[in-house]
């Protein structure tokens, strides 16, 4: 798909006159290997959405920052957590090709489907997930990092992330069931349409299961939260310096010593999670021009 959308967008660069290559210091067309050295995706991605915070836009950043990550790893755990970025870019890719180049090129009605099996045995699976599970931890850490910090709107929206529900039909005579699977776009301008959906879709209940350490934030949500606030340039160095100046928690990593009220020690992670307490404590301290001052002045 990187390649893919790299391609198209050289296609797209190239019907417009934009020049999409690389130039020396002297303005020349860079030729490496016999070619023109042309934009990579991010660079390509940059200049079409112009820097705009669009789902389409963070769905290619966040899953380019991700293959960088895994390279060449074999990590299945991830398909599952994956599947709805990768579907949305497929999807991206169609709706960005119509709309360029028209639905003559549309690759739906060829590709329509995708049918996915497994050669490797669950035997197999496990034991490469256990081997790869540093790996794995590594890059959920990544995923979960690069989301917190997305706009509620960009992280829920389709285009970002497909989520769907699969509910079996029922066919009761001979043409109702000719697609197996059928796509039902969210319409704003046929809403007695919609909200007949929505009924539908509130039949299913979602099963609530326990989420550990809810409601509890790592430092780099910590900061963005704190400097979102107040608008003042706050960073890990400045949260380090502050839990040390306010002897909230402990240097090492033990689950006693701790302020319970601004931070609590998580087994699972090895590491301390803070609380909304902490960050209310936080924004109050820097936006004191004195307190801001002793946290920066702060010294072992």
């Amino acid at each position: 798909m990187h390649i893919a959308f790299t391609a198209l967008f050289h296609a797209i660069f190239e019907h417009k006159g934009v020049d999409y290559t690389h130039k020396d210091t002297d303005g020349k067309t860079i030729i490496l290997d016999g070619d023109t050295r042309a934009w990579e995706l991010s660079e390509c991605a940059d200049c079409y959405y112009k820097g705009e915070t669009l789902p389409e836009r963070e769905n290619l950043r966040f899953l380019t920052k991700l293959r960088n990550k895994i390279e060449h790893r074999y990590l299945p755990p991830l398909d599952l957590t994956l599947s709805g970025h990768c579907q949305a870019s497929l999807l991206n890719f169609e709706t960005l090709l119509k709309k360029e180049f028209g639905p003559f090129f549309a690759l739906g009605q060829s590709l329509a489907l995708a049918l996915q099996f497994s050669e490797i045995e669950p035997s197999q699976r496990e034991v490469i997930k256990h081997i790869q599970a540093k790996e794995y931890n590594t890059i959920r850490t990544f995923i979960d990092s690069y989301q917190s910090d997305l706009p509620l709107d960009v992280l829920q929206s389709p285009q970002y992330s497909f989520r769907v529900y699969l509910i079996p039909r029922i066919g009761n005579h001979a043409t109702s069931s000719d697609l197996a699977i059928e796509f039902v776009h969210y319409d704003s301008t046929n809403p007695e349409e919609m909200k007949q959906y929505e009924k539908d879709v509130a039949m299913i209940r979602e099963r609530r299961v326990p989420v550990a350490d809810q409601g509890k934030l790592r430092p780099n949500k910590v900061v963005k939260r704190v400097k979102d606030a107040t608008g003042i340039s706050f960073n890990i160095s400045d949260h380090t310096k502050a839990w040390k100046l306010y002897n909230v928690r402990p240097k090492g990593y033990t689950a006693s010593g701790c302020k319970t009220e601004y931070c609590q020690y998580s087994e699972a992670f090895n590491e301390y999670v803070y609380t909304e307490q902490w960050v209310a404590f936080l924004i109050k301290k820097a936006q004191n021009p004195k307190e801001l001052q002793k946290i920066r002045n702060y010294k072992d």
